[in-house]
């Protein structure tokens, strides 16, 4: 499995680093960037305060940059203490993990807001003509060693889990009980040091950092990358979907589509709008709109983005690097099936361009302008580029396009067979252990929405089951299996399987109805919400990551408050549901409400 992993992991991590470390001139808060030679000036907006800081180095371009990535809020308060803090941090010689980490990442002694924290300094491929070799090499090393060794880390986590789930057939998601089991150590080592107060100030230095947040600053460079890259990992299920069961006729598709939206409707309302009526209660009646609970209202600080991507997501270099091997790939395998159809080769080749394919159609779809991408998630557009590539490789080898499809995921690592499905898949448990990072970093909002939690958990939960369930017999789908297999819509993948076999449903049906409910949620859920008015963070994760599972999470990644909420969200409704179909009792009145026996 490493040596399948180890050639994807190194090529991410040095594509996306490579081209963009850059020396940041001049950044000035409220007004655009004008060149100015260094030492940079950071100005405050607020009260009269402006500090010069030398050596200002930028480190990343790694994080998800959101519709707000070139902008930030900085509080404009207790300058003092920031200029004690600003050369400790800024220390051209520091590491990448202590610069950047997510609940320490701090500029001038207070907390950054608005974006991951990598996305304050990031550059493209047009700021790389202002870079210092010789001073951005160096860091360019260290962010790439320190980013890969996250993820190995991460994914040495995710194996040591499903193995002991295996071993013990312990019927439940081994990526998300590491998520969990990772969080809670990360807690618990901080709070034996008594060193957990919801945030690490920089200034204090790493020898007095709680293990906990070591651990965390060591493991987030890898959790962001991967957290960029987190809805690729679902493409796998939505390119197969041609090889799914058939659901009938017409009016039975209409229905199943009816009872997707609908139902992906319900608990998104009514998960949001519960977590909003807490919070109201909570905060007095205050305004349930209004954000962070907790929060002040912070300038902004304008941040240099590409000048030709406008801020895209992934630089040009790599989606061109991904292209060329792509291109690369797929002709050598078409030249070698040509001559040597029975080659060993063949299929690794094949695979190797096929997820080529995938990868480049993803950064591109992402690139795309936010106009478009609001309409069409960028999933939709990779999945039809590569069934695109599927059906011209499958006209020039002499295939038809099912036969090339079904070596896209093949269900096996194995070197010579391993379809790219099977590898995007097995990146998708990192990835959502990774996720303990995000929540870690935001533990303090957490720790104040605990009620919010607790309903949401309950209604998505008893709701989408009991209100699936009656949606589907009051529509009197024919089939009862595929009744059933729609109980676990808006489950997770893993855990929809295991509650399809504990009902009796059909487990495919069930994985392709998760799919088509999240990439409705993934493509749609944001704009439900902006037109509904609920801006409150909490509200929105909680909502979609219920609503939408793991496809409306990773849609949420640039939403810094929302996104470790709706990981949590999927995560503890996914949990709550399994252990009330697990009731007899509960299970039994399910089947009867959507059977109508």
């Amino acid at each position: 499995m490493m040596r399948m992993l180890a050639p994807l992991l190194v090529l991410v991590v040095v594509a996306n680093i490579s081209p963009s470390l850059a020396f940041v001139s001049n950044i000035n808060v409220g007004v655009g960037l004008g060149p100015s030679p260094p030492p940079s000036r950071l100005r405050l907006a607020g009260p009269s305060s402006s500090m010069t800081i030398t050596s200002l180095i930028t480190a990343t371009r790694f994080a998800p940059r959101s519709s707000t990535s070139t902008s930030s809020r900085l509080a404009a308060t207790d300058i003092p203490s920031a200029r004690r803090h600003a050369s400790a941090f800024y220390s051209p010689s520091s590491s990448w993990p202590s610069l950047w980490s997510s609940s320490s990442s701090r500029i001038l002694g207070r907390p950054i807001r608005g974006h991951h924290p990598t996305a304050l300094l990031a550059a493209d491929d047009t700021a790389t003509s202002s870079s210092s070799p010789r001073s951005s090499s160096p860091v360019a090393a260290d962010d790439a060693g320190g980013t890969a060794l996250a993820i190995a880390a991460l994914i040495i986590l995710d194996v040591g889990f499903r193995f002991i789930f295996a071993r013990y057939s312990i019927p439940f998601p081994s990526s998300l009980a590491g998520c969990g089991a990772l969080f809670v150590f990360m807690i618990t080592l901080n709070a034996i040091g008594g060193g957990d107060g919801g945030g690490v100030d920089v200034g204090r230095g790493d020898r007095t950092v709680a293990y906990g947040e070591r651990i965390y600053r060591t493991l987030n460079p890898g959790a962001m990358l991967l957290a960029k890259w987190l809805p690729v990992f679902f493409v796998p299920s939505l390119i197969t979907l041609p090889l799914a069961r058939g659901l009938g006729n017409v009016r039975e598709v209409l229905k199943v589509l009816s009872v997707i939206v609908g139902g992906f409707m319900f608990t998104l309302f009514t998960t949001s709008w519960s977590v909003l009526g807490i919070r109201k209660l909570t905060s007095g009646g205050g305004n349930e709109n209004c954000g962070t609970a907790g929060v002040d209202v912070v300038p902004k600080i304008v941040v240099p983005v590409n000048a030709q991507g406008g801020g895209a997501p992934f630089g040009k270099t790599l989606f061109r690097t991904l292209k060329a091997f792509a291109w690369i790939a797929g002709l050598s395998c078409i030249c070698l099936t040509a001559n040597s159809p029975a080659s060993m080769y063949v299929g690794p080749l094949r695979s190797s361009h096929l997820l080529f394919v995938t990868l480049s159609a993803f950064v591109y779809g992402s690139n795309l302008p936010k106009s478009f991408t609001r309409v069409v998630h960028p999933l939709v557009t990779c999945t039809c580029l590569t069934w695109l590539a599927i059906g011209a490789f499958a006209s020039f080898t002499g295939s038809t396009f099912l036969d090339v499809l079904g070596s896209y995921r093949t269900g096996t690592m194995s070197p010579l067979i391993a379809g790219p499905g099977d590898l995007l898949l097995s990146l998708l448990g990192p990835a959502v252990v990774a996720l303990s990072c995000q929540m870690y970093g935001r533990r303090k909002l957490m720790r104040e929405n605990v009620p919010e939690v607790a309903v949401s958990t309950l209604v998505s939960s008893v709701g989408g089951l009991y209100g699936t369930a009656m949606l589907v017999r009051m529509l009197r789908i024919s089939d009862n299996t595929l009744r059933l297999s729609l109980l676990s819509r808006n489950i997770t993948s893993p855990l929809a399987m295991a509650i399809a076999s504990i009902l009796g449903a059909n487990a495919s049906l069930a994985v392709t109805m998760v799919v088509v409910t999240g990439l409705f949620g993934a493509n749609f859920g944001a704009s439900i919400l902006d037109v509904l008015g609920i801006r409150d963070g909490v509200a929105r994760g909680l909502g979609i990551g219920a609503a939408a599972h793991g496809l409306g999470t990773a849609a949420f990644a640039n939403e810094e408050d929302a996104f470790p909420f709706a990981a949590i969200s999927m995560a503890l409704t996914a949990s709550a549901c399994t252990v009330l179909v697990s009731l007899p009792m509960v299970r039994k009145s399910i089947v009867r409400l959507a059977l109508g026996a």
